[in-house]
C-alpha cells in the first residue's frame, strides 16, 4: 500500500520539475526576444547613422538656436530704445503732477474757507456759497484730469502696440535671415 506521504511527494516533483520546464522556455525566449531586438535596433541605427538625419536634425537645431539668439537680441534693442525714449516715465509723471496740484488746490480751498468764519461770522454764509461754488467748478476740473489720464493709457497702449508690431517685424525678418543663411550653408 502506497502511503499518502509518497503520493503527495510524487505529484509535488511533478510539479515542480514542470515549472522548471515552463520557466526555463519563458527564459529562452526571452533571451530569443532579446537577440532579435538588439539585432534589429543595431540595423535601425546604422541606417539611422547613414541617412545623415542626424546630421540635419543638428543643423537644423542650430539654425533654430541662431535664430532665438537674433529674435532676441531684436526685442532687447527695441526695449532699450522704448527705455531710452522715457515716453512712459514722462506720461506718468505728468498725471502725477496734475493730481498733485488738484490736491494741493482743494486743501488750499479747505483751510481758506475754515479761516473765514473765524475772521469775519458775518461772510460766513458768503463763504459757504464760495466753497459749494468751487466745489461744482472742480468737478469738471477733475473730469478733465480723469480724460487726460485715459488718454495718456490710449498713448501707452497705442505704442505698446506698435512696439509689440515693431518687435514681431524684426523676428520674422531675423527668421528671413536665419533661412537664407540656412540656404546658402546648403
Amino acid at each position: 500500500m502506497v502511503s499518502k506521504k509518497s503520493t503527495s511527494k510524487a505529484v509535488s516533483d511533478i510539479q515542480l520539475k514542470k515549472r522548471a520546464e515552463e520557466t526555463a522556455k519563458a527564459v529562452k525566449d526571452a533571451a530569443k526576444t532579446i537577440r532579435e531586438t538588439a539585432t534589429s535596433t543595431r540595423e535601425v541605427v546604422k541606417a539611422f547613422s547613414d541617412s545623415g538625419a542626424v546630421m540635419e536634425l543638428a543643423d537644423s537645431v542650430q539654425v533654430a538656436a541662431t535664430a532665438a539668439k537674433d529674435t532676441v537680441q531684436d526685442v532687447r534693442d527695441t526695449t532699450k530704445e522704448l527705455h531710452n525714449s522715457h515716453v512712459a516715465a514722462e506720461a506718468a509723471s505728468a498725471v502725477e503732477q496734475t493730481l498733485s496740484s488738484a490736491e494741493e488746490t482743494a486743501v488750499l480751498a479747505k483751510q481758506t474757507a475754515t479761516q473765514v468764519p473765524k475772521s469775519a461770522p458775518k461772510t460766513t454764509r458768503r463763504a459757504i456759497k464760495v466753497a459749494k461754488t468751487i466745489k461744482k467748478s472742480s468737478k469738471p476740473v477733475s473730469r478733465q484730469a480723469k480724460k487726460t489720464v485715459k488718454r495718456g493709457k490710449a498713448k501707452a497702449r497705442i505704442e505698446a502696440n506698435k512696439l509689440r508690431r515693431k518687435m514681431t517685424k524684426a523676428a520674422v525678418t531675423s527668421q528671413r535671415r536665419t533661412r537664407r543663411i540656412a540656404v546658402k550653408r546648403k
